[in-house]
């Protein structure tokens, strides 16, 4: 008996530890964000509120802004040293909620959508 207890409190620790995946950053500096999915910054390009209800649907598979709808959102977008195959520049736009960041993606220049996971860097055709 005590064996089947044991054993149930560690699955549920496993499954604790297996939950979505978030990329929720508490006061985290947003260049070190970026560079934590292996990006190199060039610099700050611009910082803007958030319009929610103008918001881009096409990065909401990236970046839910669904619990933030009532909340002052800030976008700040930075210019990667990367630059994908094509030549064309590639950008990192980090989502941030007072100074906590909610999220990000990268965006290549001209491109529409042309929105991309952070975490795809292995995968894209940059050089």
């Amino acid at each position: 008996m005590k064996m089947n207890v044991w054993f149930a409190f560690f699955c549920l620790v496993f499954l604790f530890g297996c939950a979505k995946e978030t990329t929720e950053q508490n006061n985290v500096n947003p260049v070190e964000y970026i560079e934590s999915f292996g990006w190199h910054v060039d610099g700050k390009t611009s910082k803007e509120k958030l319009q929610t209800k103008n918001a881009d649907p096409s990065i909401a598979a990236i970046v839910d802004l669904k619990p933030y709808v009532d909340k002052e959102i800030y976008i700040t977008t930075y210019l990667l040293r990367e630059k994908h195959k094509s030549g064309k520049k590639l950008y990192a736009r980090v989502y941030q909620v007072n100074e906590d960041i909610i999220g990000g993606y990268g965006h290549i220049e001209t491109w529409e959508p042309g929105v991309f996971s952070l975490k795809d860097k292995e995968r894209l055709p940059w050089r």
